[in-house]
């Protein structure tokens, strides 16, 4: 499967434009969530090939958004990158137990986290 969905989760807007602007540049199709319930509404709604999720969001927490999604039928088989700027360790490990495939300490430079995304082509 190609990625070309792209679900992108943070309470920032400076960064949801940001990434929002890069990947549509280069035709993907992206859906922006500015809180938790919006996440998960959205994932519901649109079906995205993976989602890039903040953890410190308004209404429910990054984690809580993985853990409800990851249980899901409909999308407990969606990638999720946690892309956050909590890079402790023991922030890691939650995220990674809550189902996220993968977690990412930001500040990170779009190639890099296109390349993490292009990692999930053809899986």
């Amino acid at each position: 499967m190609k990625i070309r969905k792209i679900l992108i989760v943070d309470d920032e807007q400076i960064i949801l434009s940001y990434l929002e602007k890069k990947f549509t540049k280069l035709d993907y199709s992206v859906y922006l969530a500015g809180d938790g319930e919006e996440a998960v509404k959205q994932a519901f709604l649109n079906n995205p090939d993976i989602i890039l999720l903040d953890i410190k969001l308004p209404k429910l927490n990054g984690i809580d958004v993985c853990k409800k999604l990851k249980a899901d039928e409909r999308t407990k088989n969606i990638p999720i990158l946690i892309l956050s700027a909590r890079a402790q360790a023991s922030e890691i490990k939650i995220g990674i137990a809550a189902g996220a495939d993968k977690y990412l300490c930001k500040p990170m430079s779009f190639p890099d986290i296109l390349s993490e995304i292009r990692a999930y082509d053809n899986k």
